[in-house]
């Protein structure tokens, strides 16, 4: 059996900014960022974790680095959002308002111009994802929320367009264990940000 935390990274630069990030805009954490990092730390002291698995950006490599050593897995880099990257959610609803109300309602329908499409993104987490779950050990993943929201659908068995039904806060914990069929024990877990709570909603996005 496999037990594998998915862990949303710690709120990164451009999140308080609400500027679309992807793979070539990529910003270290915030101050809070890292603040919650570090509460990510002491959540996991007594879990013994085979691997630590990591999207190679910054913003994943930072808060992975807390749990230890890691592996820098390309399949857990977050979608190519090409033109989008680097602009604001404002910046992108006047360039492109009918393909970010796409993105809003149809996610698994969207190319990003000059970028990935996002059936194609879900497709490589998936394979990836069911791989390790052939697997036996303790697992943490440190990935990024569209990441996560991807194998929650393929796990519950909705379909990807339901994924902003499943937010995920930063540094936020989802619990899988690969039982047959595998099974969700928890989801979106905030608890070790205890005490960070105001924090939090001053930077919420």
């Amino acid at each position: 059996m496999a037990r594998i935390f998915l862990i949303r990274h710690a709120e990164s630069l451009a999140n308080t900014r609400g500027i679309f990030q992807g793979q070539t805009f990529d910003t270290a954490l915030s101050p809070l960022g890292k603040k919650q990092a570090q509460a990510l730390k002491s959540r996991f002291v007594p879990e013994k974790l085979d691997a630590v698995y990591a999207s190679p950006l910054k913003r994943t490599r930072q808060t992975a680095r807390t749990l230890g050593k890691h592996i820098n897995e390309p399949a857990l880099l977050e979608t190519d959002h090409g033109e989008w990257e680097g602009k604001s959610k404002i910046q992108i609803q006047t360039a492109w308002p009918d393909l970010y109300q796409k993105w809003l309602t149809f996610p698994s329908l969207v190319t990003f111009p000059g970028g990935e499409a996002f059936a194609d993104t879900a497709s490589r987490t998936i394979d990836w994802f069911n791989s390790l779950t052939n697997q036996s050990g303790t697992f943490a993943v440190v990935t990024h929320s569209n990441i996560i929201q991807i194998i929650l659908c393929h796990l519950l068995k909705l379909k990807l367009d339901k994924m902003w039904h499943l937010a995920m806060q930063p540094t936020a914990v989802t619990l899988i264990e690969t039982h047959s069929p595998a099974k969700i024990i928890y989801l979106n877990d905030t608890s070790h940000l205890k005490g960070l709570e105001s924090d939090l909603a001053k930077h919420a996005i």
